[in-house]
């Protein structure tokens, strides 16, 4: 058993949705999660700020053990729900295991299966594309995604619907060619990493094109592409490789009326400005270690949402109980003044997280920030 957060979208763009019928005039309570958190990137004020609260089956009878019943569960809400999506390995195609013990994707890479995944081989030795191409994806949505959308439709009720594409233009690009080889090809082999590039955007286009027809308010991506210290290829190379092909991706989900969230570790402030100007409605994770997520949204928080923020490296893991609740309180006060906010662990709820510090964030997640 795992308690997902909520996670949910409305069909229109973030400029052009209206608030639910009387959401101003009616409580919380009142609310369903998915008109709550559509107030949220509608900018507005809600008594309770909309959160994730996602924890492991082990983490659920540690809570139960905790307080001694499994009451804890009550009033827990989930305001966010996932349909599912296209996950890192397109797994649901199958992978195959090598000699090695490695398994190999549908598209080519082979990985180091284990509680983290490594990448150990790639389809692209050489900076040429030749005749590779990615699979077309809309096999794969019909035999494994379509299927099972009613019945994730069905779970997640009235939540706010989310369905993801993992591994963004960045990660896919360098899990085909290496992680390192992809680095040089972008100082060296600047027209074959353009043309690589081209071609996962076009795959990403389907996909989105494929995504849509699911009844959800957002498309969630991922694309790690900076460090504690900044972007891995620097924000000129960001901003000449990712910047306009981000927003090609972006502009079509838009086309379809949905809001553009992206999972982004590492430090990414650097190019706040331009995600916001290529559509990106709300970046996820906001790692308070290597940003001053404060001052980010002093700057930019009528521009673009936040979701994340409470620090996984250093808090959640190692903080006391009252540290997390201080924290937690804050984020609430602070990140949600004005809306356009979700509370969530920058990281989730990893397994190194005590009891204690689990169940303080619960309680504080629970508690309103407007009395």
């Amino acid at each position: 058993m795992e308690f997902h957060c909520a996670r949910a979208v409305g069909h229109a763009h973030s400029n052009s949705i209206h608030s639910p019928v009387g959401a101003c005039e009616m409580k919380d309570e009142e609310l369903a999660p998915r008109d709550v958190v559509k107030l949220a990137f509608q900018y507005q004020e809600t008594k309770h700020v909309p959160y994730c609260f996602a924890v492991s089956q082990e983490q659920a009878n540690a809570l139960t053990q905790y307080y001694g019943d499994a009451s804890w569960q009550d009033g827990v809400v989930a305001y966010i729900g996932n349909l599912a999506g296209v996950d890192n390995f397109l797994s649901k195609a199958g992978l195959v295991e090598q000699p090695d013990g490695s398994q190999q994707d549908c598209l080519g890479c082979v990985w180091e299966m284990g509680s983290t995944h490594h990448l150990v081989g790639w389809p692209l030795h050489e900076p040429v594309l030749g005749n590779y191409r990615l699979p077309d994806l809309e096999p794969y949505f019909e035999q494994h995604l379509f299927p099972q959308w009613p019945r994730d439709i069905a779970a997640t009720g009235t939540q706010f619907r989310v369905i993801d594409h993992s591994f963004g233009l960045f990660e896919r690009a360098w899990s085909l060619r290496g992680f390192e080889n992809f680095l040089v090809d972008l100082v060296e082999n600047d027209a074959f990493a353009g043309e690589l590039l081209d071609h996962v955007t076009e795959w990403f286009l389907q996909s989105v094109d494929l995504m849509a027809t699911a009844p959800v308010d957002a498309i969630f991506l991922t694309d790690d592409h900076a460090a504690q210290r900044g972007l891995l290829m620097g924000s000129d190379r960001w901003r000449r490789f990712f910047k306009p092909r981000w927003k090609r991706i972006f502009d079509r989900i838009h086309h379809y009326g949905l809001y553009t969230i992206m999972h982004m570790c590492g430090d990414t402030s650097e190019v706040v400005p331009d995600l916001i100007e290529v559509g990106l409605d709300c970046m996820e994770s906001c790692q308070p270690e290597c940003m001053d997520i404060y001052r980010l949204k002093r700057l930019y928080g009528r521009d673009i949402r936040f979701w994340g923020g409470l620090g996984a490296q250093n808090i959640l893991p190692f903080g006391a109980p009252g540290e997390v609740r201080k924290e937690t309180a804050r984020l609430k006060q602070e990140m949600g003044r004005g809306g356009g906010y979700i509370l969530a662990g920058a990281k989730g709820l990893g397994a190194e997280v005590p009891v204690e510090n689990i169940a303080a964030y619960l309680e504080e997640c629970r508690s309103p920030r407007l009395s």
